[in-house]
């Protein structure tokens, strides 16, 4: 096999080695009915059993190293005290790719972790592709290969979904309920412990794949090599394909299983989804939630789209309309009102005046008025208000002619109109297995009850119009970096801070450094009233406990008695404290904001913004993005706030510089991904925004260094 993609021998070998083939060993007689059931060719497949010179009326070798020719992959269904033994045998046969089913590695206690570290030293030297151990393996349906510990579905069938799973039960469930749905699929892969591979290699191979439009992952494990899973799943967007997340190991409780069930630590539950979410991924929030959007998306056919139209809803009942226009609401769906000329003819064809026209409900006009229940479906499906439909109609238990002849005239218009169809239930019914097929083949998506329907369109339109307004393009900026000041200790000094924000262009509140009241007094004037005083040391980051500071300062008399005041605190409760001075500073008001980096174990330098005062004390009201952003993704994240009316103005304010504060926020984010290892964390707060055109200034600012002095 010459191929110049990685996972090639793994997931497109053209002969394999089935080690511990037995027909009392279960994983490896599941495996070959699998590969019988998929017609991969049993000539291709070779039997490893030192005990029978006959498997599965194949000939067997008692070890690999006397089989004759190429083998590119290694089937290793032994257990776990034999697999080193087998994988270093591999090795020498110079096997490219493997697959272990075995478990108790590193899930398994400390025992289990020194195996796994001995397995993974002998796949490196090996130079094997190798997936697992302590999962059931992976299914591709091109090369016909169904290396899967469990009996897969019967009517499993090729089409546009990859999935990539860090539990084989879930992918389990998914393959099997995606079956009886109709779904397709492309390439499947569980990790188990990822040793060698990882799901950025899955990832990287699945979005270089043409046949795959929708990408389904479960993780509960942070990926292994961050950097790599974000350039794989860039790669996946641009290729135009949807990666959608179901994301679990959120609670403590939950991050303990994750390291009890793979070896694996789970990572910072906020942090992840906003990785994966400004990479371009669809979180979802269960495995009916995944199921039910990865039909949707399969079905959609991915289109950036900037969504000037809204959804068209048609049902059978008038308590229908009404659910759904409150579910949509909550879901984010726009349902425009129809153009006079289509709300026209739905009145006359429904006799309705009253008619609220969207959604729509045709009651029983198929039945008792044909001709004019087809004039409405033509004239809904032309409104030009609409660019997307969501249809609720009979779907009987059995085919029948009438509903096969409505089916068809929906897709007709569907193809007519270049519109997208889903057909929503309005519970959990789902129907008939003979529709789930009929609806593929005819373009139109079976996706559920109304809530689920609706959700995964609703993240649909949105991922479409991120993609089409060009979100998901990596930031960049004009030059090279910045120069940065020598950075001093754990704690930045005052200057050294300043030089760097003035560096990046970050904008401070106009200040000066006095070093006698003198000095003070003066800066007071030239800064002009009220004013702010506050000491400047290293040794006291948070300046309140130590009474370093004054507010709205009115005269000299107040900037004089302020200043007496600050330092003989300072020395009383901190007597060998280095002060830098006395920051003079002009007080601002406007809105109070947040900005800051905080450090992630496993991304490294994260950006935080939020409102000041009880949002973020008391709500937690905060976005976080992975650095470095741009600006208008700046603005996007501090937009979806839940105090973000108040930079509109509230209560007679002014509209605050909400741009200013994006560009401030972007800026600080190509700091943090310059300074990446050496910064550990970095407090604007808080950073005032004055009114639309005035700027953003931080007030104040805290650096602390990871490793001492620059």
């Amino acid at each position: 096999m010459v191929t110049d993609r990685p996972l090639a021998p793994l997931f497109e070998a053209d002969r394999l080695a089935l080690i511990g083939a037995s027909d009392r060993n279960h994983y490896a007689a599941t495996i070959f009915k699998n590969l019988q059931a998929l017609g991969f060719d049993n000539s291709r497949i070779v039997p490893i059993n030192p005990g029978r010179p006959e498997v599965f009326g194949l000939k067997a070798y008692p070890s690999l190293l006397e089989v004759p020719g190429e083998v590119p992959l290694a089937v290793i269904a032994v257990n776990n005290k034999t697999v080193v033994s087998v994988v270093d045998e591999a090795g020498k046969k110079g096997v490219k790719a493997g697959v272990i089913f075995a478990d108790g590695f590193a899930e398994g206690g400390e025992a289990g972790k020194q195996l796994q570290e001995q397995l993974t030293d002998a796949a490196r030297k090996a130079g094997m592709k190798l997936l697992g151990p302590n999962c059931m393996g992976f299914v591709s349906m091109r090369a016909k290969l169904g290396v899967w510990g469990g009996e897969l579905p019967k009517n499993l069938r090729p089409g546009n979904i990859g999935c990539i799973f860090q539990s084989s039960g879930m992918m389990n469930l998914l393959i099997n309920a995606g079956t009886k749905r109709g779904f397709g699929f492309h390439v499947c892969a569980s990790g188990g412990n990822e040793i060698v591979l990882n799901s950025a290699d899955y990832l990287a191979y699945e979005a270089e794949c043409p046949e795959i439009a929708v990408i389904a992952t479960y993780m509960e494990a942070a990926p292994k090599e961050p950097h790599r899973f974000a350039e794989a799943l860039d790669r996946a967007v641009a290729n135009g394909k949807a990666v959608l997340v179901l994301r679990a190991g959120r609670t403590e409780r939950a991050k303990r299983n994750v390291i009890a069930h793979t070896g694996q630590l789970a990572g910072s539950a906020a942090v992840w989804d906003a990785f994966f979410e400004q990479h371009g991924a669809v979180l979802v929030n269960d495995l009916d939630d995944l199921i039910d959007t990865t039909a949707l998306f399969a079905g959609a056919k991915m289109r950036p789209d900037k969504h000037d139209r809204g959804v068209g809803l048609i049902t059978i009942s008038g308590g229908d309309c009404t659910l759904l226009c409150d579910i949509a609401d909550q879901e984010g769906i726009s349902i425009p009102e129809l153009s006079a000329e289509t709300q026209q003819v739905m009145v006359q064809s429904l006799d309705k005046p009253t008619l609220l026209g969207n959604p729509l409900d045709v009651e029983d006009l198929q039945r008792i008025n044909p001709a004019a229940f087809d004039h409405c479906l033509e004239k809904f499906f032309e409104e030009p208000k609409i660019d997307m439909f969501g249809v609720r109609l009979n779907l009987p238990n059995t085919l029948t002619p009438a509903s096969e002849k409505l089916y068809q005239k929906i897709s007709d218009l569907s193809v007519a109109n270049d519109k997208r169809v889903f057909v929503l239930t309005r519970a959990t019914e789902p129907p008939a297995d003979v529709w789930c097929e009929r609806l593929n083949n005819l373009g139109l998506t079976f996706t559920g009850d109304y809530r689920k329907s609706l959700r995964a369109m609703s993240r649909l339109r949105k991922n479409e119009r991120d993609r089409a307004t060009g979100r998901f393009i990596a930031a960049t900026r004009s030059g090279a970096a910045p120069k940065r000041p020598q950075l001093g200790g754990e704690v930045s000094s005052y200057d050294a801070t300043e030089k760097l924000l003035q560096a990046y262009g970050i904008p401070l509140a106009p200040a000066v450094m006095a070093q006698s009241v003198q000095e003070a007094l003066r800066a007071a004037e030239k800064l002009s009233y009220p004013c702010v005083l506050k000491v400047a040391s290293v040794d006291i980051p948070h300046k309140t406990e130590f009474g370093a500071l004054r507010l709205g300062l009115a005269n000299g008399v107040a900037v004089q008695k302020a200043y007496d005041e600050m330092l003989a605190n300072v020395r009383e409760k901190k007597p060998a404290a280095k002060i830098e001075g006395v920051l003079v500073q002009k007080q601002i008001k406007g809105v109070e904001c947040l900005l800051g980096i905080a450090r992630d174990d496993q991304l490294g330098p994260t950006l935080v913004m939020g409102l000041g005062g009880v949002f973020v004390e008391i709500l937690a009201d905060v976005s976080i993005r992975i650095p470095p952003i741009s600006a208008a993704e700046a603005r996007r994240a501090l937009e979806s706030l839940k105090g973000a009316k108040v930079f509109a103005g509230v209560r007679g304010a002014p509209p605050a510089d909400i741009d200013a504060l994006a560009e401030t926020a972007a800026r600080l984010s190509w700091l943090a991904y310059d300074l990446h290892d050496k910064i550990s964390e970095f407090d604007l707060n808080p950073v005032v925004v004055l009114p639309k055109g005035k700027g953003a200034f931080a007030v104040d600012a805290l650096l602390v260094m990871r490793f001492g002095p620059d």
